[in-house]
């Protein structure tokens, strides 16, 4: 009986072995299949557009950079209890304009380094993180104008070049760090400054844009007398850059030199045929390294407040990505995941704060209320960044500054996290606060909202109580935006 078994399970292994190789054969003539008609697709495809782009392109009117509602914040904090007499004015304004809503054209700043170029590859420094990309010296295409047939030439030399090991090395650099969106637009275009001695601007430009739609991002280039620009749509508002609209979506112009906004400005209608995603500027993943990456920070202001040192790690590559991420709204920031080493680290020292004392949830909201007051120093984006700036989580703890816009993001991510409160931002003219859901008997100014009683919670009103509107705002109503 015992042999009849084993011979059964051999000849059964024997047939499953047969299976498997069958279906991975299966599979494999599949993949190769399904590769060979992806790219004669894209062949297709490139074939077509490069047909398509010899076509007069139309003129399209320019718009200056969106600003910001929300406006710069105040110079310094406010303290509670503070004699304000001396201050010139108190201008009590409510929110004016559209929260979801002529600034010059920007020049791009280098947030990746070139440290070599040799015949088929380039080595790039991203955020600190080095990697050797393959690069076709067939890539490199010839002088080109910013007329419609030379860029259709230009077209048809990348794509008859061998682009795709580039594009799979791109692809592969960004899966292994879990990069965002914004970072591949870089990382695209340092490649391209590494290519192209720094006067081949109408090469760089193209190339960035036959590399991210490749990589089916929406991307179009623009011109403006005979200088390329390269136009990104996003998917998130983003402000201080110029745009033009194509009846469909805002497309954000991004150059290396100042365009002479004299000149008429010319594009294209549709863009390339298999792309179809726009730059996502929510977080969804940080940037992942390994512990050598990180730097650890004690937070010397918090020691007083929690009775004993403070340490968080810091995230440099993710501190470097966010140096020159395009200014959004405060949603953006407010939907991106914070760095998961320093969300451990930060909950933690609350968790056991909040546990050991047993603090209720007025008490709770309270200290963490008092540690984003007490815990940062105060400094307006101005005074940073000489621009305007709204920092991501991670960058405050890097900084150990921040403002009002700042100091929300962390108290909603703190009482969400730890309390798992719904909160509200209270929107004014140059200063946000924050509304916390907190039971009735926990008094103080609030809002209702949605049938919601959301407390005033400010922690920009340094040694404010739970409840305390600042002064100049104290007969204004905000704008109560959901976060």
């Amino acid at each position: 009986m015992k042999q009849r078994l084993l011979l059964l399970f051999v000849v059964l292994s024997f047939s499953l072995d047969i299976v498997a190789q069958n279906d991975a054969k299966s599979f494999a003539e599949y993949y190769s299949k399904s590769s060979n008609d992806f790219n004669e697709m894209r062949n297709k495809a490139n074939a077509e557009f490069a047909d398509y782009l010899k076509q007069a392109w139309e003129e399209f009117q320019v718009s200056m950079g969106k600003v910001d509602p929300l406006g710069n914040v105040p110079d310094k904090p406010e303290y509670y209890g503070e004699d304000l007499s001396y201050y010139p004015s108190l201008p009590a304004i409510p929110f004016c304009g559209d929260f979801f809503s002529g600034a010059e054209f920007p020049i791009i700043t280098d947030a990746i380094s070139v440290s070599e170029m040799d015949a088929e590859s380039v080595s790039i420094d991203c955020f600190g993180i080095s990697t050797t990309i393959p690069y076709s010296s067939s890539l490199r295409i010839s002088r080109i104008s910013a007329k419609e047939q030379d860029v259709s030439q230009g077209w048809s030399a990348l794509s008859n070049a061998n682009f795709m090991p580039t594009v799979q090395a791109i692809e592969s650099f960004r899966n292994k760090y879990k990069f965002g969106d914004w970072a591949v637009y870089n990382i695209v275009k340092t490649i391209t400054d590494a290519v192209y001695v720094p006067e081949h601007i109408n090469e760089k430009i193209l190339t960035q844009m036959f590399f991210l739609s490749q990589m089916k991002y929406k991307v179009k280039v623009g011109a403006a007398g005979n200088q390329l620009v390269l136009l990104l749509p996003f998917s998130s508002q983003i402000y201080q850059v110029p745009y033009i609209n194509d009846s469909k979506d805002d497309y954000y112009m991004f150059s290396y030199e100042r365009v002479n906004s004299q000149d008429p400005f010319y594009s294209f209608g549709d863009g390339f045929a298999i792309a179809e995603n726009k730059i996502e500027l929510v977080i969804e993943t940080p940037i992942s390294v390994s512990d050598d990456f990180y730097q650890l920070k004690m937070l010397s202001k918090w020691e007083p407040l929690f009775g004993e040192s403070v340490a968080v790690p810091l995230n440099i590559p993710d501190v470097k990505f966010y140096l020159e991420y395009p200014q959004s709204d405060m949603l953006t920031y407010h939907s991106s995941k914070v760095d998961i080493e320093l969300r451990r680290a930060v909950l933690k020292a609350f968790k056991y704060k909040l546990i050991k004392e047993d603090m209720s949830t007025e008490q709770a909201v309270s200290f963490m209320l008092k540690v984003v007051q007490k815990g940062f120093d105060y400094k307006s984006d101005i005074e940073m960044f000489g621009r305007t700036k709204p920092l991501f989580v991670e960058e405050s703890f890097f900084y150990g500054s921040n403002n009002c816009k700042d100091r929300v993001l962390i108290l909603s991510w703190l009482v969400k996290e730890l309390l798992g409160l719904d909160v509200v931002a209270f929107l004014y003219q140059g200063h946000v606060a924050l509304g916390i859901n907190l039971p009735d008997e926990i008094k103080g100014d609030s809002y209702m909202y949605k049938g919601k009683r959301y407390v005033m919670c400010d922690p920009t009103y340094i040694g404010a109580p739970i409840g305390a509107t600042m002064t100049m705002f104290r007969n204004v109503q905000p704008q109560i935006v959901e976060i």
